[in-house]
């Protein structure tokens, strides 16, 4: 004798499909990039290196590696906590948006992106709606330079970052300051040459047949 009843009965649940993630927010997962050799020191202090290694070029941008090393501890906070865009928002203030770790590209055109810029929004995008197959197709106006995954310890932190879209050909300038850790304003000028021959050797990770 069953005395319990028995499980509802499953509703038909169709499942949303899946949304490619836009080209602008991060490298594409299925390319095999071209890769460039980059062993770029960007600024030095008496306590702190930072440098710019291992360039993957793509088609639709360039993905990097920030490494930042610093000889006793950073000045005023944990250095994961600089590297990965700060501490609880109350402690923003505006001595440590000054003084904090920036750095950034200028363009051959003359356009420039920072880690330190607003993430780019999106007009008239309602978060309370089913998103429409066209919110995943807009693009910022404007070059985007957004971190990404990474780790370390208390004297060293290593950080991918994505540069959105691939920088135009001629002189791409490297520019980096951290106040905090006595390094005023440095910049470097690379040749983008080098990037767009890498990513014209990007290739498809699944062939078409």
């Amino acid at each position: 004798m069953d005395f319990f009843p028995g499980p509802p009965d499953s509703p038909d649940i169709v499942e949303p499909s899946e949304q490619p993630q836009p080209v602008w927010m991060s490298a594409p997962e299925d390319v095999l990039p071209g890769v460039v050799p980059v062993e770029l020191v960007l600024a030095r202090s008496t306590s702190t290196v930072i440098m710019l290694t291992g360039i993957r070029a793509f088609p639709a941008g360039l993905q990097m590696n920030l490494a930042v090393r610093v000889r006793g501890k950073a000045a005023r906070r944990d250095l994961h906590s600089e590297v990965f865009d700060g501490p609880y928002r109350h402690d923003m203030d505006a001595d440590w948006q000054a003084r904090r770790l920036k750095w950034g590209f200028e363009l051959s055109d003359g356009r420039r992106v920072t880690n330190v810029d607003p993430w780019p929004q999106q007009p008239d995008l309602d978060h309370s709606r089913r998103h429409h197959p066209d919110d995943w197709r807009w693009e910022p106006d404007h070059p985007v330079l957004l971190g990404g995954g990474g780790g370390g310890g208390s004297n060293s932190i290593d950080r991918d970052y994505w540069l959105w879209p691939l920088p135009p050909s001629g002189p791409l300038r490297v520019v980096c300051q951290w106040l905090e850790q006595d390094i005023d304003i440095h910049t470097q000028d690379l040749d983008a040459a080098v990037f767009l021959d890498a990513a014209g050797r990007a290739q498809p990770v699944w062939p078409s047949d």
